[in-house]
């Protein structure tokens, strides 16, 4: 199932790439290898499969970074 959303999140990047994240407290762990979709000089785009620490469940996420600033544009279940 899809979720929209458009939420700004905390992002941890490990070699450059997206490794950690929090979403609405809760910390979740990238258990694939993201990627990388770049919007040119705007913004880049990463999609990447996650883990919650705290229940284990996993979600399909798309984080884009535009300026130091991360958000959350799309999850799925």
């Amino acid at each position: 199932m899809r979720l929209s959303l458009r939420q700004d999140v905390q992002v941890w990047c490990e070699h450059g790439r997206p490794a950690r994240l929090v979403v609405e407290g809760e910390r979740w762990r990238v258990i694939d290898t993201p990627t990388r979709s770049d919007g040119g000089r705007l913004f880049q785009s990463w999609r990447f499969t996650a883990r919650s620490d705290v229940d284990h469940r996993t979600r399909v996420m798309d984080v884009e970074e535009v300026d130091d600033h991360w958000m959350l544009v799309a999850a799925w279940d």
